[in-house]
């Protein structure tokens, strides 16, 4: 059985709801496919793909004609520009005064935003690319729901005894926010004292960095160009 903390489960299970992908309501049906969609997101050593990417792999019939295999994502050349993008917003995302831990990035996008970057699969790669590069060891989730392409990447490594504090700060901070932010949406306090959420402002700069990619290499995302 996978085990994680309970810090790493909470980040998750607060991702997913702000993403809207668990249950409105959590009678016993409810709480069965949250589980599902919980335990799913998360990255799976020997997992099959899923979705999309596994009718691309052959779920369908394919014509002989199309056999023209795609670019794994390691060498496709938007998702190495994309990576290298990214890198520093991963940065800014670590905790101040926790030594590079704990950092996490969650973008929330319009599905032809993703799309024009080569849609959630690759983007999801790119994340994990640039965090194992940055020296994370890496949890992510990818998901598409309606109007929503979520994809988002967390530091699970342990940090060292000496950042304990700063992380500790962090996560008061946030649960701080996020306590204003509920009160606020219940009409106990002014919603206009408030400016982008943190998923907001993450998302701004996760397309700040994606549109860089994407001008400094825009052959890289034209029809046929990773190909």
């Amino acid at each position: 059985m996978h085990h994680v903390s309970y810090q790493k489960a909470l980040a998750h299970v607060i991702a997913c709801s702000e993403a809207g992908l668990l249950p409105a309501k959590l009678d016993r049906e409810g709480m069965a496919k949250a589980l599902v969609i919980l335990r799913d997101a998360f990255d799976s050593p020997g997992a099959r793909p899923r979705g999309r990417a596994r009718q691309e792999s052959g779920g369908g019939d394919v014509s002989k004609d199309a056999a023209v295999k795609p670019l794994p994502f390691s060498k496709d050349p938007r998702c190495i520009a994309l990576a290298e993008a990214l890198k520093p917003v991963l940065r800014a995302s670590c905790p101040e005064g926790a030594g590079g831990f704990g950092g996490s990035l969650q973008a929330n996008l319009h599905p032809q935003d993703a799309e024009a970057l080569g849609g959630v699969p690759l983007i999801r790669a790119a994340m994990r690319r640039a965090a194992r590069q940055l020296g994370w060891r890496v949890q992510t989730l990818g998901r598409e729901v309606e109007a929503l392409a979520l994809v988002l990447v967390h530091d699970v490594r342990e940090a060292p005894a000496e950042y304990a504090d700063a992380l500790a700060d962090d996560r008061m901070t946030r649960s701080r926010e996020a306590s204003r932010r509920i009160s606020a949406v219940l009409g106990e306090a002014d919603m206009d004292e408030f400016g982008p959420s943190p998923v907001a402002r993450q998302t701004r700069a996760f397309l700040e960095a994606a549109q860089a990619a994407m001008a400094a290499d825009p052959a890289a995302w034209r029809p046929g160009g990773n190909g």
